[in-house]
């Protein structure tokens, strides 16, 4: 290497010059830099149950719809504020993209005056055609079985709008074929050539959920607009998947620019208070900063989309390039002190040539912890594996060529003694030396109390938990769903049962009893099914059931404009399905998705004797609990793949068994504390928390390589283990102080964001690092003084 850093200080110029054009093509590049919060980075890919939920909304329609809650605080139905609803409706409806708006308007009306089965057919009573009996159709808005506790809140002043997006129909045939060929790569089903139509189509629904995903902020955006004003006589509160998707896009965009600003002046004054000049914090920010626009770059020139799992790569790189240049910044001016009269070049070159080896094994070895996050199987997670892994190798890279080129174009500067020892890390080797046993017992007690909380570990997160209650987002889903029959959907369907549901009085008596088992359930908010189309039609006939000859008669009867809401939802005579819909209550404090699929699931085989076969559950809800169920098995393998990865890295670094265990013990720690403290507070496993044990291992053991390495060097001097281990606390242990400090409070500048996951990430990533930093400075010292491995 020492030939490559003589060319490297001799073409400095010409360096700095490539670099900068390099830096510059990428930092171009930046504009077409995107975000995607889509349902696509909720589930697992290759996931049949999303093959089958896209067959379902085919047939069904889409469940991407929009909903305002508006609640008033008197009559809902007073002439002055259906005109203000209607004048709302009216605003909405002009919106370029908004395919249709349904409202207590619009729908039919079967008791506002009550209907009997002969005027089914003729009649469409709707507020809007100005034939509703108002004084009734209040009450029929709270008791009716379909727009009950659905379009009208129980109490009556509170009715949903609901708003429904146009289609590209391309974009879904796209995204259809793209699902579908997924599937069958998963179980290894395509040949070569159809492999690369795959990876084409994939590019084609990138380049087009972009431009749909900037359409649909464009829309929410003018929706927005109309709500604020006519927020005189209602409040309002926007709701459905696509605001929360588009939201998550924009706390994700805000958080990396305001929060990545935030953790450049943090570190700015960090580095100024700990070198006290000004190169020492210009140029290490500078560099910083180069490496994470550099990789933004890079990420928008590959079309590569950040999702809420990787939105905080960009701290992450800042921080990560910080902590190598802090390295080379100290160990310079170590140096510069040991020997004031070196020529500024060679001191260059000797701190490079000292630093290289642990700096490039612990970029190897924080590279592992990221690379093992791609056996994970979920596409984020994996696409965040592959984003970090190439982060840290462009981090490690620009730090060892701009240093040099920077520092041999700048004079030699004046090293003021200084202590190149700190208190802290004077008193920990004290400590080990003198309480040294106490830390052994401390560990079992630790890991014992670890152990109790990883037991606790769970997947089950509220979506709704993702937001601060501060937030409209979290106003909005908790209103929607305490008062309009929950949010987020699961459906059942029921195959080759819609023919017979019409002459087989004991098939709907058995839908009926399931649907209400299902609306029994203390989770389930609204329920929805053929089964209400019964209870208008039993309502019609004075109270008396319909038999399959009369039903017959009657449902060829019923107008198009009804068909819509009470029959083509529910079943289908091209596919023989017949389909449930049921709203879960997100803000059920006792929600567990994963149990309450299992206990529909039995209880329909079990207790009304469906073959498992027959029927499915299908809908976000499911996805979505795949992919959670997912992340424990996902963390497990992860773990266990990180640790076999880094112990066989420590063994070709180390050349040595115990001295590669004695490093891998105090490293487990961090990992083992953040999930404790996640099971004991009860804090689920979610996608960005799964990746914080990785980033623990992987930038834990970085303090692991760099204190063993420098504890080799100092043990030459004199073969005394616990000198060497004061020694290597007084040099190496600063180092590690201070980018373990820098790090760690860059991430808890995320503690301010209003994304709880972000929160979440950045307090225990600081955690993590502190804990390896004590870890690393106690626990591993004092296992080799007791071992006295060979050096």
């Amino acid at each position: 290497m020492n030939t490559f850093f003589d060319f490297v200080l001799k073409k400095s110029i010409l360096g700095i010059t490539l670099l900068l054009i390099i830096a510059g093509f990428f930092v171009s590049q930046i504009p077409n830099f995107q975000f995607d919060a889509s349902s696509d980075s909720l589930v697992l890919e290759g996931d049949d149950n999303l093959a089958f939920y896209q067959r379902i909304k085919k047939n069904y329609g889409s469940d991407d719809y929009l909903v305002i809650s508006y609640q008033v605080k008197n009559n809902l139905l007073d002439p002055q504020q259906l005109t203000h609803l209607a004048n709302f409706k009216s605003d909405l409806k002009n919106i370029k993209q908004v395919e249709s708006v349904t409202s207590i308007l619009d729908v039919p009306l079967f008791r506002s005056p009550p209907l009997s089965l002969s005027d089914l057919a003729g009649e469409n009573i709707t507020i809007e055609n100005g034939n509703a009996n108002l004084s009734l159709a209040i009450n029929e808005f709270k008791s009716s079985p379909l727009y009950g506790n659905n379009l009208v809140s129980k109490d009556g002043q509170t009715t949903a709008i609901l708003i429904t997006l146009k289609d590209n129909q391309r974009f879904i045939e796209l995204r259809e074929t793209r699902d579908a060929m997924r599937v069958e790569r998963t179980n290894n089903n395509l040949d070569p050539s159809q492999l690369a139509k795959l990876k084409s189509i994939e590019r084609q629904v990138l380049r087009n959920t972009s431009t749909q995903n900037n359409q649909q902020a464009q829309t929410i955006a003018q929706i927005r607009a109309q709500i604020i004003k006519y927020s005189d006589k209602a409040s309002l509160f926007l709701g459905g998947l696509p605001m929360i998707t588009t939201d998550i896009v924009s706390y994700i965009s805000s958080d990396l620019i305001v929060f990545s600003l935030a953790v450049i002046g943090l570190m700015t004054l960090v580095l100024a208070i700990i070198f006290k000049g000004l190169r020492w914090v210009v140029m290490p920010i500078a560099i910083s900063i180069t490496g994470a626009l550099i990789m933004t770059g890079l990420l928008a020139f590959l079309e590569w989309k950040v999702t809420v799992i990787s939105s905080n790569f960009f701290s992450l790189l800042l921080v990560m390039t910080l902590s190598v240049i802090i390295h080379l910044v100290v160990r310079y001016r170590e140096l510069a002190q040991l020997d004031p009269n070196l020529d500024s070049q060679q001191l260059i070159k000797n701190t490079l040539t000292q630093m290289f080896k642990p700096c490039l094994f612990t970029t190897l070895t924080t590279f592992a912890a990221f690379i093992s996050l791609l056996i994970s199987g979920i596409r984020p997670v994996i696409d965040f594996g592959w984003m970090m892994s190439i982060g840290v190798t462009i981090a490690l890279t620009l730090s060892f060529l701009a240093f040099p080129m920077v520092m041999s174009l700048l004079p030699k500067p004046k090293i003021a003694a200084h202590k190149t020892e700190l208190g802290f890390t004077t008193a920990l080797a004290k400590f080990v030396e003198r309480f040294g046993n106490h830390l052994l017992v401390a560990l079992v007690v630790f890991i014992a109390i670890a152990g109790i909380g990883i037991n606790k570990l769970s997947v089950e997160n509220r979506f709704i938990d993702y937001f601060k209650e501060s937030t409209e987002i979290n106003q909005g889903l908790t209103l929607i769903d305490k008062e309009l029959g929950g949010t987020i959907p699961l459906e059942i369907v029921f195959e080759d049962l819609a023919e017979d549901y019409w002459y087989d009085e004991d098939l709907r008596n058995e839908v009926h009893a399931i649907h209400n088992y299902l609306d029994s359930l203390k989770e389930t908010g609204k329920v929805l099914s053929i089964d209400t189309l019964m209870s208008i039609l039993t309502e019609a006939n004075n109270g008396e059931p319909l038999n399959g000859f009369f039903l017959n008669i009657v449902r060829s009867q019923i107008p198009e404009s009804a068909k819509k809401h009470v029959l083509d939802p529910y079943i289908s005579e091209d596919s023989g399905q017949l389909r449930i819909v049921v709203r879960i209550q997100e803000t059920n404090q006792d929600l567990k998705r994963d149990e309450l699929i299992n206990r529909i699931n039995h209880h329909i085989s079990d207790e009304f004797g469906f073959r498992p076969e027959s029927f499915r559950l299908s809908g976000m809800l499911v996805l979505y609990n795949n992919m959670l169920q997912s992340l424990f098995d996902s963390q497990i393998k992860t773990i266990a793949v990180v640790f076999g990865i880094i112990f066989i890295m420590f063994l070709f670094v180390f050349k040595s068994v115990s001295l590669s265990i004695l490093a891998l013990i105090p490293n487990t720690l961090p990992s083992l504390f953040i999930l404790g403290i996640m099971g004991l507070a009860n804090i689920p496993l979610d996608l960005m928390t799964i990746t914080i044990s990785a980033i623990a291992i992987g930038i834990g053991v970085d303090n692991a390589i760099h204190y063993i390495h420098r504890f080799k060097d100092e043990f030459k001097k004199d073969g005394d283990y616990t000198k060497t281990m004061y020694r290597s606390h007084a040099s190496i242990g600063l180092a590690m102080f201070y980018t373990s400090i820098t790090v760690a409070l860059g991430f808890l500048i995320l503690a301010l964001s209003n994304f709880i996951p972000s929160i979440y990430f950045g307090v225990f990533t600081a955690i993590a690092m502190l804990s390896a930093l004590i870890a690393n400075l106690t626990l591993l010292p004092k296992l080799i003084l007791m071992v006295r491995p060979k050096i």
